[in-house]
């Protein structure tokens, strides 16, 4: 610990005698030269603890004796706010197009960035319809929204009315 105290100690009068230099010498030629003499030995200052640094005493496997794991649960969660992202995205769509009150809930899992979609239940039981004419095809139009969206098969959306 002595050795790490008289570096840190060497250290701080170098940067106190950089900054006494500064404060007293007057601009011009002298100083530039004397900033630079104070500069290369600050710099063998701060590089003299590696001249007790033995390379063949370095043992890089036992730096990384730890394996690399995975955090599922931070995995679960990003992925879980990805898919709420497009549950909202799809809501969202839908009043804009005339489907107040639609609950989008999407089952599913990311595989490698993808979304693999299980189950897409849609819930009309509170549909508002901003227009007459969209209860004609409302299952066909809320169909086709959500298709545009995330790409799932008809078979894979369920309806609730």
């Amino acid at each position: 610990m002595g050795e790490i105290s008289s570096w840190i100690l060497s250290i701080t009068g170098i940067i106190l005698v950089i900054l006494i230099v500064e404060i007293v010498l007057p601009n011009g030629k002298t100083n530039k030269l004397i900033k630079s003499i104070v500069s290369v030995f600050s710099i063998f200052v701060i590089i003299s603890p590696l001249k007790n640094f033995e390379l063949s005493s370095l043992n890089i496997s036992s730096m990384f004796k730890s394996e690399m794991q995975i955090d599922s649960d931070f995995i679960n969660n990003r992925n879980n706010e990805k898919i709420i992202a497009f549950e909202n995205l799809i809501e969202k769509t839908l009043f804009e197009n005339g489907y107040k009150n639609v609950k989008i809930t999407i089952k599913g899992t990311y595989n490698k960035e993808r979304l693999e979609i299980e189950t897409a239940f849609v819930d009309l039981r509170e549909l508002v319809l901003l227009d007459k004419n969209l209860n004609i095809n409302k299952y066909t139009n809320i169909m086709a929204i959500i298709k545009k969206i995330i790409s799932v098969e008809e078979e894979r959306l369920i309806f609730y009315e």
